[in-house]
């Protein structure tokens, strides 16, 4: 994934003092540490928790982005307004810096909103006074998070197709927890993230496993290694071939998961973030195992997949048995 920043900007909302106040200035995108900062911040909006959906191209924040090439200050001015008088009805939405970015992406133009919280942090002052040099610490407020961990919420829009990736929170609402970003400020439903999905398809495959007498261990390790698979081969998850890899000849269990899974809300074959094969691969491409007598194994694909490297065996008193074989080495990390 190849980004090319062509403008950035930063305005500031402190909701002690109302409202944002709006740089007239763009942020210095020869500087390194800047265009850093920032390509990390857009990367880190793939993860799977991501949204994904279509803006309605009559919609505000759709014209808004439409015009982000031709008048970039004055279009992050208005997409920050558009999200801030939503964000300022909660009670307990905090403070934070609101970047907007204008980039390509693959020579895709895409605009990106990345909503960054204050963090609590310490430094040292220096004062001198006339006791000679002070060195003292002090406690700043308003501290922004590393490059490495991602924003708090964002958005990123391809400008032409109008396709989002969307991370939001829930702020209190009238003393009720809601979701306002995508209602109020962009106001398209998303589809449901990734994450979502397999929590859906990983509740039901475990209640159809418990029914047929399936071990849980069993369903949801077949379950993960189906969804990296449908993954990898299709770029979404697919609920018949789910089903097959899970069940695979209870063709009963099947038709039972395929209802309840559709009846759960789950969107088959929905259209996935960019990055989906990526992401996948770090959250499904090992087996994570917890055994009852405190042992933890973290198991690679393929290895799980080779009964001549690992081997579960049901023992005659309802315990189980975890054979490794064929090791060549251990090795033993402090």
């Amino acid at each position: 994934m190849d980004i090319y920043l062509k403008h950035a900007i930063l305005h500031i909302v402190d909701r002690q003092t109302g409202d944002p106040v709006f740089s007239q200035v763009e942020l210095d995108l020869t500087t390194e540490y800047v265009r850093d900062y920032l390509t990390k911040k857009i990367q880190k909006l793939a993860n799977p928790q991501t949204k994904t959906g279509k803006l309605v191209e009559s919609s505000a924040i759709a014209q808004l982005v439409k015009t982000a090439e031709n008048d970039f200050i004055t279009a992050s001015e208005g997409i920050v307004q558009r999200w801030y008088e939503a964000y300022k009805e909660s009670e307990d939405a905090p403070s934070s810096d609101a970047f907007v970015v204008l980039y390509e992406l693959d020579t895709n133009l895409q605009v990106a909103f990345l909503k960054v919280n204050y963090q609590d942090g310490y430094t040292h002052f220096i004062d001198n006074g006339e006791a000679g040099i002070e060195n003292t610490l002090i406690l700043h407020r308003a501290l922004l998070a590393g490059k490495t961990q991602k924003a708090d919420e964002g958005i990123t829009i391809d400008v032409n197709t109008l396709n989002f990736e969307l991370i939001e929170k829930k702020y209190s609402f009238s003393g009720e927890k809601q979701l306002y970003f995508s209602t109020k400020v962009i106001e398209t439903e998303p589809l449901p993230s990734l994450e979502e999905n397999v929590k859906v398809i990983k509740k039901v495959a475990e209640k159809i496993g418990e029914k047929f007498e399936t071990p849980s261990y069993h369903v949801v390790a077949d379950l993960k290694e189906a969804v990296y698979d449908t993954i990898e081969e299709s770029g979404h998850i697919d609920v018949q071939e789910i089903a097959e890899k899970v069940f695979k000849d209870n063709i009963t269990a099947q038709m039972s998961f395929k209802e309840e899974v559709a009846e759960k809300g789950f969107v088959d074959q929905a259209p996935m973030l960019r990055d989906v094969r990526e992401i996948s691969e770090k959250k499904f491409g090992k087996q994570k195992l917890k055994l009852s007598n405190g042992i933890e194994l973290i198991v690679p694909l393929d290895v799980y997949r080779d009964p001549n490297l690992i081997e579960f065996i049901n023992n005659p008193d309802g315990t189980i048995s975890v054979t490794i074989k064929n090791v060549e080495e251990v090795i033993n990390r402090m």
